[in-house]
């Protein structure tokens, strides 16, 4: 590739980059210029504003480039032949990655565990419910994070997605050359995570109360996204869709605090159960290292999606499905 090839490609997820950090960047900087801080109401505004703006940033582009709403180009084709089992794995996922945290944290921990939820139904009690309605609270959050949680943000997970994932990580595909879809997954995860750094500043998924805040939070909360984008690009790739990974990503969210509530004594978000801290990201750092080797694999096998799609000759003009 010439180098003004090279610089040709590199305009397109500039765009898409400029707009995209500079919108949300810019949102937070002003809220916390005008007092607001994370987890005060008008900052929630900010936030939501921010998760809107790689889809923006996408949208943009692709006008640019010349293309309106096309699904298969945008990555929303949900592409269930032959892609199911991915499909179910994405539901799944959050779970599994709830259990294995779980299970690291109390193997380390044996006297934190508490099968039961006991303390944290006795927190629910002091704080004015009756044991019958905590006891039904804890089922409930246990419940509907596993069976509702991959549905109840979708639609915000979907939106940042489409911009990192279903825009980015075709045209970071096309600036590599030998294993360019690992590459792109690699770079992709990396540049997913810087977009949150600012947040981390601000107490984002820790608090501020923590020893060696804010740098600890920081620095795990880029490693946490980081890993989370390998998993995440893994199943785009595989499916031509982002739809599997749009279903991970809301059900971490509602997952995040499951393996807290089965814990006692002291517990921190930076070094406790939750999928946000430590434990949650040496289970992600599994799940990723797994991937980037399926990945891998898939590519030289010619399975991916875009080499799939190549073979039966359904390839739109550009997007997910262009190796």
């Amino acid at each position: 590739m010439g180098e003004s090839e090279r610089q040709k490609l590199l305009r397109k997820p500039g765009l898409f980059l400029a707009i995209t950090f500079g919108v949300a960047w810019g949102g937070y900087f002003t809220a916390w210029g005008c007092g607001q801080r994370y987890g005060d109401a008008n900052f929630d505004i900010v936030l939501v504003l921010g998760s809107l703006a790689p889809l923006a940033a996408m949208f943009i582009c692709r006008k640019q480039e010349g293309y309106g709403f096309d699904p298969e180009l945008w990555g929303l084709a949900p592409h269930f032949k032959g892609n199911f089992l991915t499909y179910g794995f994405g539901y799944v996922f959050p779970t599994a990655l709830a259990l294995v945290a779980g299970l690291l944290f109390f193997t380390m921990h044996p006297q934190q565990y508490d099968p039961q939820g006991e303390t944290f139904i006795a927190g629910l009690v002091e704080g004015g419910m009756t044991r019958k309605q905590a006891s039904g609270m804890f089922s409930s959050l246990l419940g509907m994070g596993v069976l509702a949680g991959p549905f109840a943000n979708i639609l915000l997970s979907a939106a940042e997605l489409l911009g990192f994932q279903g825009y980015l990580l075709p045209k970071a595909q096309e600036l590599f050359g030998k294993n360019a879809p690992m590459k792109a997954a690699l770079a992709c995860s990396g540049v997913w995570a810087l977009w949150y750094a600012p947040l981390f500043f601000d107490g984002y998924f820790y608090g501020r109360a923590y020893e060696g805040f804010p740098v600890l939070g920081l620095l795990t909360g880029l490693l946490f996204y980081f890993l989370l984008g390998l998993s995440l690009s893994y199943m785009t790739l595989r499916t031509g869709s982002i739809l599997p990974a749009a279903l991970s990503r809301s059900g971490v969210t509602a997952m995040a605090a499951a393996g807290i509530y089965f814990a006692k004594g002291e517990v921190g978000l930076l070094t406790g159960p939750g999928l946000y801290g430590v434990f949650g990201c040496l289970g992600l750092l599994l799940f990723g290292a797994l991937f980037l080797l399926r990945i891998r694999r898939m590519d030289r096998a010619g399975k991916l999606y875009a080499q799939r799609a190549k073979k039966q000759k359904t390839l739109p003009a550009t997007g997910l499905a262009k190796g």
